[in-house]
């Protein structure tokens, strides 16, 4: 499948019992490999707060301490799950495809219940919080291996509303 890998979430917030929700691995939990995750190291920074006086010329800007910030962004992640025929007794018990369709419709209803996310990358060593689910894309596509494995590959975007603050899974 080429140079596919695993990458982590962890919904934000705590539990009811105050604890940190448990960090999933995607391979392990959904069987969804990534092809890259393009974090990116600085962005677009944000317009600073400014007034415009008619009778003066230029603006004048209002700039913090800690400098400029930087705007959120949104990235496109190319995935793929991929499954074989589940066989007991040599019968087949589910295909692999119902295997795909179950695993890929688990982790997307992840994704849209779990808000913001803490994402890590293991393959980039990056990671960002507050990171959601901003869509699903129209297009997937449907490969088979000479191994037997069956692969579908789509796409996702998300938003990565704090484009600074590391995280590590």
């Amino acid at each position: 499948m080429g140079d596919w890998n695993n990458f982590y979430l962890q919904k934000m917030g705590t539990d009811q019992n105050n604890a940190s929700y448990p960090v999933k691995e995607s391979v392990a939990q959904w069987g969804v490999y990534c092809k890259d995750i393009p974090f990116k190291l600085f962005d677009k920074v944000k317009e600073p707060a400014k007034r415009t006086w008619y009778d003066e010329h230029g603006d004048d800007e209002y700039i913090s301490s800690d400098g400029l910030y930087l705007e959120a962004y949104t990235m496109k992640v190319e995935l793929a799950c991929k499954a074989k025929d589940t066989m007991s007794g040599g019968t087949v018990t589910s295909t692999a495809k119902e295997n795909v369709r179950a695993n890929v419709s688990s982790f997307l209803t992840y994704l849209r219940e779990s808000g913001m996310l803490n994402v890590y990358s293991s393959y980039t060593g990056i990671g960002r919080q507050n990171v959601r689910l901003d869509s699903v894309g129209d297009n997937a596509t449907w490969k088979q291996g000479d191994d037997g494995w069956w692969f579908l590959i789509f796409e996702i975007t998300l938003k990565v509303n704090d484009p600074v603050t590391p995280v590590t899974l």
